[in-house]
């Protein structure tokens, strides 16, 4: 296993090297790249040499200015945290969209990482080789976990994968020793490629899906591999910001989620977290009632 690690580490940078450039301004230690006129990356110190830029805790910065002119950091870039030992959390503004191969790949000290809820992408080995990693939770919107994304993260306790989630890559959760509580919210079982998970660990983690499709779990090619499938429970659906009444799931719960709620009791869409902030009475059931309850709810806001 260190072996093959090594090797890749070694080769990785290799294979993303054309997508580098040289910083063209530093912020609070943080090195930035410029792409165009409007947008910035962060990116490593030495794209050539790949020296650990950073160490300790790191805020990346929302917008920069360079050469006069305003510019949104939208991503970060291939290698940016490439092999920083040292690095112990970093925190991702509001603006940051993508963040991109190998991004963190050997950082062995890294702990967490902030993700902003607008996330749309996190590209292969992004998080590779992250062995100190505690904490991550997966953006709302992600869809895809990608090859390697989490591999031998041997630290990390638990993973959330968000209700739109539809793949899990093969190797992207490989080697998680430690991995105690798999949390998977969407209603339809993602697909999930042979070898996403190491059959070791599913012997020993719990996998926690919607109670109405806990059967379709049991029957699904990998997924009936964990030796513990259990239903979620509201508890788990709050914690992750779910909330009745929130049936969009645009953190508000207003006029837009009672007009949905409508359409929703005459055609109920096959999504369990849609359906349990519709189900606003908790009885198990989305009817009239429901929509009585939060017609009443936003009288009184």
């Amino acid at each position: 296993m260190r072996r093959f690690l090594t090797c890749l580490l070694l080769w990785l940078p290799l294979a993303s090297s054309s997508l580098l450039r040289a910083y063209e301004l530093e912020v609070d230690g943080v090195y930035i790249g410029i792409i165009g006129s409007r947008f910035a990356y962060v990116t490593n110190k030495d794209s050539k040499t790949l020296e650990p830029s950073y160490s300790g805790d790191v805020v990346v910065p929302e917008q920069v200015i360079y050469e006069g002119r305003t510019y949104n950091v939208v991503s970060v870039g291939p290698n940016a945290f490439y092999c920083c030992e040292g690095l112990r959390s970093v925190k991702l503004p509001s603006t940051v969209k993508a963040i991109s191969a190998s991004a963190f790949l050997g950082c062995t000290g890294l702990q967490w990482v902030d993700m902003p809820e607008g996330l749309k992408g996190i590209t292969f080995t992004a998080f590779a080789a992250c062995t100190s990693l505690k904490q991550i939770s997966l953006p709302r919107g992600t869809e895809i976990v990608d090859s390697m994304t989490f591999y031998c993260c041997a630290s990390l306790p638990s993973v959330i994968l968000p209700h739109r989630v539809r793949t899990v890559c093969s190797t992207s959760m490989q080697h998680l020793c430690s991995l105690s509580d798999l949390y998977v919210f969407a209603s339809e079982p993602p697909l999930a490629e042979q070898g996403a998970f190491t059959l070791n660990d599913q012997k020993h983690c719990t996998l926690h899906v919607p109670a109405e499709t806990l059967q379709k779990y049991k029957q699904m090619a990998v997924w009936q591999d964990f030796a513990n499938i259990v239903p979620l429970t509201d508890k788990e659906y709050a914690d992750q910001g779910y909330q009745r009444g929130d049936v969009n799931d645009d953190g508000a719960v207003d006029a837009a989620d009672l007009d949905l709620l409508q359409r929703i009791i005459v055609n109920l869409p096959d999504d369990s977290a849609v359906r349990w902030a519709a189900d606003v009475n908790e009885d198990g059931k989305v009817n009239a009632v429901d929509y009585v309850l939060l017609a009443d709810k936003l009288s009184h806001q």
